[in-house]
């Protein structure tokens, strides 16, 4: 019969309590060595004046490592653009393909990108590890700016959204006058009780930095006061319903004194001739 070998006993040699107390100390004292010296490295670099050179190249390292492990800007997804240059809009966020993700700053690039003229607000984020999304608010022109022989859209905060030509600029309301902008939302939220004599505005000037001056489509014009504005164009819009004024042969309409209108002809009145006093014989 086959004899059964048992294998080999394992002896396990342990190491003395003291051997191994020694190796725990020896391995804390080079972590510690280690700090110091990096401590160390870092005094002298910051006494010699190296020590930001010695994190930016650090950094730079970093970056390096990042882009090589995927982390570059490889995509960007914009959500809201319409009137926006998108090489505008790329440019003010600072955006090149390869680019390192994580040395793109979202906030800054935000600041930048609020001052485009067509923006009104954005909101930037990393999506890593390569995508940037860019949202944008764009502002709603509401009005046409004629001034200095351009014309110019304009917002409801009054501004300037750049020029556009006369032959394609869009329907909206035409406004003249130096500081006209700023104050034309004023005007239109009061013509919106009015639409009927909105529609036929065809320009609106901005007199003397304190009002309104509206030439209709029959040519008619209407000096709006300075106060109280609502209700003169209620006024004007109560007497074209019960007398239909503004069909008539009216040059202008004058309501800037409260509670009046003041209706000038286009055409005076014919007067009665005159007859000469008889003679006596």
């Amino acid at each position: 019969m086959p004899t059964l070998t048992a294998p080999p006993s394992r002896i396990v040699r342990r190491q003395p309590k003291k051997h191994v107390g020694i190796l725990r100390l020896a391995k804390r004292g080079l972590k510690t060595a280690i700090v110091i010296a990096a401590g160390g490295i870092l005094v002298m670099s910051w006494r010699s004046g190296r020590l930001q050179v010695v994190l930016d190249q650090v950094a730079a390292k970093s970056l390096a490592l990042s882009v090589t492990g995927g982390f570059r800007v490889e995509q960007v997804d914009v959500v809201g653009r319409d009137q926006t240059d998108p090489k505008a809009l790329l440019a003010a966020a600072g955006l090149q393909r390869g680019a390192p993700i994580l040395a793109f700053d979202p906030e800054a690039a935000r600041q930048r990108i609020e001052n485009l003229p067509w923006v009104a607000s954005a909101a930037i984020e990393r999506r890593l590890p390569d995508t940037i999304a860019i949202t944008i608010i764009e502002r709603k022109p509401i009005a046409l700016w004629q001034h200095n022989e351009k014309i110019t859209l304009i917002d409801a905060a009054g501004a300037n959204l750049g020029t556009v030509a006369i032959e394609s600029a869009p329907a909206l309301p035409l406004i003249v006058g130096g500081d006209a902008p700023a104050h034309v939302s004023e005007l239109l939220r009061a013509l919106q009780d009015h639409p009927d004599l909105a529609k036929r505005i065809q320009a609106s000037s901005w007199i003397g930095s304190r009002r309104w001056d509206l030439k209709l489509d029959n040519g008619v014009e209407v000096r709006l006061p300075e106060l109280g504005m609502p209700d003169a164009l209620q006024q004007l819009a109560d007497a074209e319903a019960s007398t239909r004024v503004l069909e008539r042969d009216v040059a202008a309409i004058d309501l800037r004194l409260a509670g009046k209108m003041i209706v000038r002809l286009a055409h005076e009145l014919p007067q009665p001739a005159k007859t000469k006093p008889q003679q006596g014989i």
